[in-house]
């Protein structure tokens, strides 16, 4: 038996470039109350910019990042089936870290505590909300969790050496945790379908953001390792964790 601690690559997910961050303290302290546990839940940047020298298609956007640390046992052993040799793995994950990074991209012209009161930071918000949901943390934790065998081909000549078995367990979590950010990520692209990015309300609010992350959703996305999940969305722990959309509809 062998210990370990491995970090999985740190994962961003982004479609701009930034010329400046800035940590707004001040404004999220004065977040509204409706907002506080969406602002607590991860770190939260919010860059500011000036249109005119840095136009977008998109007044607003905003991005997410995780890193996942994972602390595992794991055993294993070579075995020879006709001309090849595989490993045979055995992790068990002791612990996982997880952290959760946003940053929210504003005209410069939303510095100010009225920001919270717009419709941009409202729609900004709901792609928060969706990356903060709880489900989605629960759902890389199961993913992970249920690797209990891997078995790999061996291609190089000689002995294994841990380095080799470490990159192959850390393969295994990467695709794992690759699949759950893409969930996130095609469900933001759904929240901009069904609000027109934001221009228009969305019907019933609470069955949008429920519905994600649900085994329906899980199917239509073709999420793979809905087989190693399925028990947990069944679970009511799952079913009836405290989501963090806000309620209050913009006011300018």
């Amino acid at each position: 038996m062998r210990l370990h601690i491995i970090s999985c690559a740190f994962a961003i997910i982004t479609v701009a470039t930034f010329g400046r961050t800035l940590h707004c303290a001040e404004s999220q302290r004065k977040a509204p109350p409706q907002f506080k546990t969406l602002v607590n839940a991860s770190e939260i940047n919010f860059d500011f910019y000036d249109p005119s020298i840095e136009p977008d298609r998109f007044p607003g956007r905003a991005l997410f990042s995780i890193e996942v640390r994972t602390r595992f046992l794991y055993e294993y052993q070579v075995v020879n089936r006709r001309t090849r040799r595989y490993v045979i793995i055995r992790p068990k994950i002791q612990r996982i870290h997880w952290k959760l990074k946003h940053t929210i991209r504003l005209p410069e012209s939303y510095d100010a505590p009225t920001m919270w009161d717009s419709v941009l930071l409202l729609h900004e918000l709901d792609h928060v909300a969706i990356s903060s949901d709880p489900r989605m943390r629960m759902l890389l934790e199961r993913a992970f969790f249920s690797v209990k065998r891997i078995e790999h081909p061996i291609t190089q000549v000689g002995a294994l050496d841990d380095a080799a078995i470490q990159k192959i367990i850390n393969d295994e979590f990467i695709k794992r945790r690759d699949a759950v950010i893409e969930l996130a990520t095609n469900n933001y692209k759904l929240l901009d379908k069904v609000s027109a990015h934001g221009a228009r309300d969305i019907p019933d609010r609470d069955a949008f953001f429920r519905k994600l992350y649900t085994k329906e959703s899980l199917d239509e996305a073709g999420f793979p390792y809905l087989g190693d999940v399925v028990d947990l969305l069944n679970d009511a722990k799952y079913e009836k964790a405290k989501l963090l959309h806000h309620s209050s509809a913009g006011k300018q």
